[in-house]
């Protein structure tokens, strides 16, 4: 059997070889292209809120007293926390009551509502 015969009959498998890789060749190629085109985007820091002068700390038109650290005495009163979860308040008798440190107290649940606080889960 010469090599024309061969072709011949074997045709449509070459056919398909070639076909196979040439798209193969193709993508590997075109992933190898777009891979180094990639860029990182670009990071912004923007500055931390700095409190204008005349900022007077109120919440919701409850004025906040503030104190030294460690004197924040809201003993028998509501203890309003604000943190990275939202504003909770403490009643007392609560399991966190005594670990919290109030930026804000309270007289009646109302109060702490209004101002948008929510009352601790625990």
């Amino acid at each position: 059997m010469n090599s024309r015969e061969l072709i011949k009959t074997h045709q449509q498998k070459i056919v398909l070889l070639a076909g196979y890789i040439l798209v193969s060749s193709l993508a590997f190629m075109l992933g190898r292209v777009t891979a180094f085109k990639y860029e990182a985007p670009e990071i912004k820091i923007e500055e931390a809120f700095s409190a204008p002068a005349n900022y007077s700390g109120n919440v919701a038109g409850i004025q906040v007293e503030s104190a030294p650290a460690g004197e924040n005495d809201c003993s028998g009163k509501i203890k309003g926390n604000i943190s990275s979860s939202g504003k909770i308040y403490h009643m007392p008798g609560g399991s966190f009551y005594s670990r919290t440190n109030p930026e804000i107290c309270f007289n009646t649940e109302a109060e702490a509502q209004a101002a948008g606080f929510r009352k601790s889960s625990r």
